[in-house]
């Protein structure tokens, strides 16, 4: 009994809380003692930083330019030519991309382009969670069916949904740090976003006389209905990158546990740390490129499939009328390649939205492989709303047919309170940068020392 008790030795404050820390990988909260193949996604700081500033700036492009995509193509065509013309272009451009990376980049020159990167079901399952979203946003935002002044403060509520699905459905173990980190970027969008969201009489820096203008000839009930299904969108979009991190970081065969790596990983020897590694799940590689290629070769399949939305009254432009629908989705698509007068600015815009659409979906896929987490993902997402209420403050949105923006520069409460939550949300975004990045020199250590363990045995 003495014996055991001289053994036990004290564990200072100092100890315990260096391993609390060391605790951030990102780590599965199941043990996997089964799986022996590693792929780590290496990559530099300056990359990690130059896909970020990417994913933050390609989302504020589509945050802005997407209600002026929607206000051309509704006035000459109707949603679903929107859907379709944009997720057909978008594969025409990934099957490009993918053609043009394995030819000309050593990288990819072993990626199989007809591959899939899962199995036809995991594929579809995304594919139709992303498209329904889609779908969601997209009919739920025409015809102003939801007030204006919620549709970009709203779409906040998407980091609020990931940070949720991750405590209910992620098997994944994420440290104190990054849930404070994350908290910190929620408090910043609400300090950030709340202003415009009480602004009625404020509409993309349009200055709105009656709320009759805004809301359109729909009753409160209507837009209740519509709002719903904007926030359900919303919660889709979420669980499309959440339901990609459970597929590219699934444990197959677990047994219950939270693993961590010791502060010691300098120290300890070769056999442990090989065992230490053994309890880290990390993808295998996958082109973010052929991902979102696939996605969209399948998206095909699913907006061809959903053509008879059109024709339910109250959602369709002119409801069950089949000759005047398919002749509304002809003009839609014509006018993406058209500069007629009736066509008026939808063909700029179109290829405007659709450059940085591909950009947004490929950096944000290539971003949830290197981070391995989608609420980091969404989270720096998050960031290009307040930037966007700031665009709104120097350029106004105009309701008439003809004009699309104006400068128009005003100070007004939207952009101060954007200045003010916009800190906010950058320093969580940095906490959560220094908790990547420690993390990645510890699975390189790890990693050294299973390769020089196995060159031992």
């Amino acid at each position: 009994m003495d014996n055991d008790e001289a053994g036990l030795m004290p564990i200072t404050d100092d100890e315990s809380i260096s391993e609390i820390e060391e605790q951030c990988l990102p780590v599965n909260k199941s043990v996997n003692r089964n799986n022996h193949n590693f792929t780590y996604v290496e990559h530099t700081k300056t990359e990690f930083v130059i896909f970020k500033l990417t994913l933050i700036f390609s989302t504020l492009a589509v945050v802005i330019l997407f209600p002026l995509y929607l206000k051309n193509v509704s006035l000459a065509g109707n949603v679903y030519s929107l859907l379709l013309t944009n997720t057909v272009l978008s594969a025409g451009v990934f099957i490009l991309g993918s053609v043009f990376l394995k030819l000309l980049f050593f990288k990819f020159e072993y990626t199989g382009i007809l591959k899939l990167p899962f199995s036809k079901l995991k594929l579809f399952k995304i594919t139709l969670i992303y498209f329904s979203c889609a779908a969601a946003l997209a009919y739920a935002l025409d015809q102003k069916r939801v007030d204006c002044h919620f549709q970009d403060p709203m779409k906040a509520l998407v980091l609020l949904f990931a940070f949720l699905y991750y405590f209910f459905v992620c098997e994944r173990f994420m440290c104190l740090r990054r849930i404070f980190s994350t908290t910190i970027i929620i408090t910043g969008l609400f300090v950030a976003l709340d202003y415009s969201l009480c602004n009625k009489f404020k509409c993309r820096g349009y200055e709105i006389q009656h709320t009759s203008d805004d809301s359109g000839n729909w009753s409160k009930q209507t837009h209740a209905v519509w709002t719903s299904v904007y926030i359900i969108g919303l919660a889709l979009f979420a669980a499309f990158f959440t339901v990609l991190e459970q597929i590219l970081f699934k444990v197959k065969k677990a047994i219950p546990g939270l693993c961590t790596v010791s502060s010691s990983v300098s120290t300890m020897s070769v056999s442990s740390s090989v065992t230490e590694l053994e309890q880290i799940n990390v993808c295998k590689k996958i082109s973010s490129v052929q991902l979102v290629m696939w996605l969209h070769i399948f998206g095909i399949l699913i907006v061809g499939s959903l053509f008879w939305i059109e024709f339910i009254p109250q959602i369709g432009k002119v409801g069950s009328n089949a000759k005047e629908v398919v002749n509304n989705t002809f003009n839609g698509i014509h006018c993406h390649f058209s500069n007629e007068v009736d066509c008026r600015n939808t063909t700029i815009i179109s290829w405007l939205f659709l450059f940085s659409y591909t950009g947004f979906v490929a950096a944000s896929i290539h971003f949830l492989i290197l981070t391995q987490s989608a609420v980091y993902t969404v989270a720096t997402m998050s960031t290009a709303l307040p930037l966007a209420a700031v665009w709104w403050s120097f350029v106004q949105m105009v309701p008439t047919e003809n004009d699309l923006v104006i400068w128009k520069p005003s100070i007004t409460g939207d952009l101060i309170s954007s200045l003010l939550g916009l800190p906010i949300v950058t320093l969580g975004l940095y906490f959560w940068y220094k908790a990547h990045m420690k993390d990645c020199q510890q699975f390189s250590r790890i990693s050294h020392l299973s390769i020089r363990g196995n060159l031992i045995t």
